[in-house]
């Protein structure tokens, strides 16, 4: 059974400088750097206390109240960075999960961690923070590419979980589309379309996901958000 790796929260900090000449290192501010929390956190329908959000328009609310990532996908990033055990939140998740990874978390299932109900609501979508995280302009393009993003959960039942607790499944979706699908079309629509009328019949995942496909698939869909 998948279990609870790592438990992790942030507090929005300012980084970079102004005079900087690297643009990786110019100002931003973000809560990607978590801090690994040894007991029980409790969350809600904006997800788990003490954890903060710096741009609220694109990151938080309900629809992504919780960010989780798979443990497994380390060595891919350890392999492109050149790095070596990284810590736990190396891609400013709340949960490092061990036993699930984007190829067998679909969207709308429900997953209990503690007495914590959440439910799959979408993909992650890289941005350039990711980049600035780790000094690499080519970061959030590397995750985009691979399709290991991590995904997001809405809270159906607020509750607390800690380190060690196992993550059941009590509900799947029946459209039973993964987060690596939902990736690999949105990353290459034209290679991917036999996807399509899988994507279409979800009716859990977060609005303005499908008006986005679409556009991806029109080729008018900015990436903007990837590079810094």
């Amino acid at each position: 059974m998948a279990k609870l790796k790592a438990l992790l929260i942030g507090e929005v900090k300012n980084y970079g400088s102004q005079n900087a000449t690297d643009k990786l290192n110019l100002p931003w501010s973000s809560a990607i750097f978590k801090v690994a929390q040894n007991g029980e956190i409790f969350a809600n329908e904006f997800g788990f206390e003490g954890d903060s959000v710096a741009d609220t328009k694109h990151h938080g609310g309900p629809e992504k109240a919780v960010f989780a990532n798979s443990f497994a996908n380390y060595a891919e990033w350890e392999s492109f960075l050149g790095l070596k055990n990284m810590a736990y939140g190396a891609m400013g998740e709340n949960l490092c999960v061990d036993g699930l990874d984007e190829s067998c978390v679909y969207v709308g299932d429900i997953h209990k961690v503690g007495s914590l109900v959440l439910q799959v609501s979408q993909p992650r979508k890289p941005c350039f923070k990711l980049s600035k995280r780790w000094g690499n302009e080519n970061m959030a393009t590397h995750i985009f590419e691979t399709g290991l993003t991590g995904w997001y959960y809405r809270v159906l039942t607020p509750g607390s979980c800690k380190v060690g607790d196992a993550i059941e499944v009590i509900e799947s979706d029946p459209v039973h589309m993964s987060i690596l699908e939902i990736n690999r079309l949105f990353y290459a629509p034209n290679e991917n379309l036999n996807l399509l009328e899988k994507f279409n019949a979800l009716t859990t995942l977060t609005n303005g996901w499908h008006d986005d496909m679409k556009r991806r698939i029109e080729g008018i869909y900015s990436t903007e958000f990837m590079r810094t």
